[in-house]
């Protein structure tokens, strides 16, 4: 059965991480007792090009939005190879929470560096890795800036202030396209993070209920 996957994903500082580690535990919470099997994963990844991108994010050159693509498309590209194609033929049913998707492609380098849509397209045909369900946070550019000051370590060059403010305006005005492409749906901000996990498992839950019906009737009934 293939696995459901979950993108949880949205600017820089809107809290990704903390609340994907969060929707994880309380989705195992939830579905205690099941055969479902939740993991966790992460785009770009240390597997191929994390590091290889770290470096491109940090270096003094000017590199082209069109290496940026190519380095990560390589990299989502291996992390469906290695990681989600295989659970496509799985016989347990298995849950992915995955921190960003190639959506980000399209955003940074697509409409933030302007590059051809249909050349992101092509390079990323093969990555049949398309979320079931995108989840955007949304938090005020206000809070996002905060939160980078507040932040202890050295930023690269991607992670400035009107970076940020660039990055805003993009996420949370999505052409329709990517929206449907992607499955996106937008989930408010809050100050608890606890509040914003509760909003993600309610979404993702009714898809999960969905794709694993006999499953979660046996929740139920206490089987």
């Amino acid at each position: 059965m293939p696995a459901l996957v979950i993108s949880i994903d949205g600017p820089d500082f809107s809290g990704k991480t903390t609340i994907a580690n969060l929707v994880i535990g309380k989705l195992r919470s939830k579905y205690k007792g099941s055969d479902i099997i939740f993991l966790r994963t992460e785009l770009p990844s240390i597997l191929v090009t994390g590091s290889f991108t770290k470096i491109l994010r940090n270096s003094a050159d000017v590199i082209s939005p069109q290496v940026f693509a190519l380095a990560y498309a390589t990299d989502h590209l291996n992390h469906y190879e290695k990681i989600i194609k295989p659970l496509k033929d799985a016989s347990e049913k298995y849950v992915v929470i995955q921190e960003r998707s190639s959506l980000s492609m399209y955003i940074y380098q697509g409409l933030l560096g302007n590059v051809d849509i249909n050349w992101l397209d092509e390079i990323n045909r093969y990555n049949q890795n398309i979320p079931d369900l995108t989840l955007i946070l949304v938090v005020d550019e206000e809070e996002l800036l905060r939160r980078m000051k507040l932040e202890k370590r050295g930023f690269d060059k991607f992670e400035q202030e009107d970076f940020i403010k660039k990055e805003v305006r993009v996420f949370y005005n999505l052409p329709k396209s990517l929206i449907e492409k992607f499955n996106v749906k937008f989930v408010s901000s809050d100050k608890d993070p606890m509040v914003i996990a509760d909003k993600c498992v309610r979404e993702i839950a009714g898809l999960i209920e969905n794709r694993f019906k006999w499953a979660f009737h046996n929740i139920k009934n206490g089987r």
